[in-house]
């Protein structure tokens, strides 16, 4: 029998065509079973996947919210100066009774009382005191009372400001995990596998966008309110240490 017997018999170029298709099928197939893993991914399981970085995330979450909470309550006019404190500041100055309205004063904790009281203070051990000397310590001591005001909106727009900076490095932490196992790994599907990886990673970046944006469109609400709060204050103890410094100028006070 003669060698060419043994040879395998010559394959038509259909029969290549579909030798050389059927790798390409199961590549395809492999890539379209992970894109649709990747998009039957739930909402929560995408937030669940952005790994160790949703712990910050979260607790920034909790504190600008809670600083929202609180600037609801701490910027009103009432923790300024309550309405029943200076109407009986009123009847106090018209009846020239300076002790007794240094005495109101130490009764209230708001910003226009205890202000008012360290001007009295003053005025009490520097009798020949001027007006405008009484009105530099009452604009030092609204300074301080403006410092102390503001305190909570300047919290919450550093918690806006980290936000994002948070969420970034989330991503960049996820974007370098794809990597190295895209790196370590050599199926066809590794591409599937870092476009997994990456749009995992960028939910992080959306949160902490997200948080920031919450953090910073509050505290543009809430600086207009301190800067109404502020004229609020600085009207009121202008008023009450012009009308104290006009006791003190007709006499000595009861």
């Amino acid at each position: 029998m003669r060698p060419e017997n043994f040879l395998p018999p010559p394959r038509s170029c259909g029969q290549d065509a579909a030798v050389n298709f059927i790798p390409f099928l199961a590549q395809a197939g492999g890539n379209e079973a992970a894109a649709a893993a990747v998009s039957q991914l739930s909402l929560w399981q995408l937030i669940g996947s952005v790994g160790w970085v949703l712990l910050p995330l979260g607790l920034l979450s909790f504190a600008v919210v809670a600083v929202i909470a609180f600037n609801f309550f701490w910027l009103r006019p009432g923790n300024l100066a309550p309405a029943a404190f200076l109407e009986e500041a009123g009847a106090l100055l018209k009846g020239r009774k300076l002790e007794a309205l240094a005495d109101l004063c130490r009764q209230h904790p708001q910003a226009v009382p205890c202000s008012l009281g360290r001007v009295l203070a003053f005025a009490r051990e520097n009798p020949q005191a001027s007006l405008e000397e009484l009105k530099e310590i009452a604009e030092v001591e609204g300074n301080r009372a403006v410092a102390r005001l503001n305190l909570p909106n300047t919290l919450l727009m550093d918690l806006g400001v980290m936000a994002p900076m948070v969420g970034l490095l989330g991503t960049v932490v996820g974007i370098l995990r794809s990597f190295g196992t895209l790196a370590a790994d050599a199926t066809p599907m590794r591409t599937m596998v870092l476009a997994g990886g990456v749009s995992q990673a960028l939910v992080a970046t959306a949160i902490g966008l997200g948080v920031g944006l919450l953090a910073m469109a509050f505290y543009a609400i809430f600086r207009a309110r301190v800067q109404l709060l502020i004229g609020l204050l600085e009207a009121e103890l202008t008023s009450l240490v012009i009308r104290a410094s006009a006791v003190l100028a007709q006499g000595k006070p009861s």
